[in-house]
């Protein structure tokens, strides 16, 4: 879909502009909506990141629990890659929020990192390893939350 960018910081923004394209994707602070997902990756070990098309396989109105999900393709489809390194997962919310309890989840987190963005387009890095949110600034990615676990005792 996109690419190749240099920085994760300068893929973000295109990012978040080409979904929030999409039907549903900006709802403003509705909880009605479609969340959008898919894969940031890199290719033929180089350094450049590239996004795959978004998929929307999750209903447009709220859950029954009053949550949204999206679940990212499994398989990067590039025609022009001799091999793939999946380095994030992205989503994008409908709404004016940043990451929800259930996106920071270890059982919800398939990669090491996840980008999130809104229709703001506040784009939103969580590193699993240092369970650190980071928020782009700039063409900067700063460190705004720490991620705890207290109620689980670490």
């Amino acid at each position: 879909m996109l690419g190749p960018f240099e920085r994760l910081s300068d893929l973000g923004p295109e990012l978040c502009a080409s979904v929030r394209e999409l039907p549903g994707a900006v709802a403003g602070h509705d909880r009605a909506g479609q969340e959008y997902c898919g894969l940031i990756y890199q290719r033929n070990f180089e350094a450049a990141f590239f996004a795959t098309f978004p998929a929307n396989e999750s209903p447009a109105m709220p859950l029954p629990s009053r949550k949204k999900s999206c679940y990212p393709v499994e398989v990067v489809n590039d025609p022009d890659a001799r091999s793939i390194y999946v380095y994030a997962d992205y989503h994008s919310h409908p709404g004016i929020t940043m990451f929800s309890e259930d996106d920071l989840k270890l059982k919800n987190q398939p990669f090491y990192f996840r980008v999130q963005f809104n229709p703001r387009c506040e784009i939103y890095l969580y590193e699993l390893q240092t369970r650190t949110v980071f928020q782009l600034q700039g063409k900067e990615f700063v460190p705004i939350k720490k991620v705890t676990y207290d109620h689980l005792g670490f």
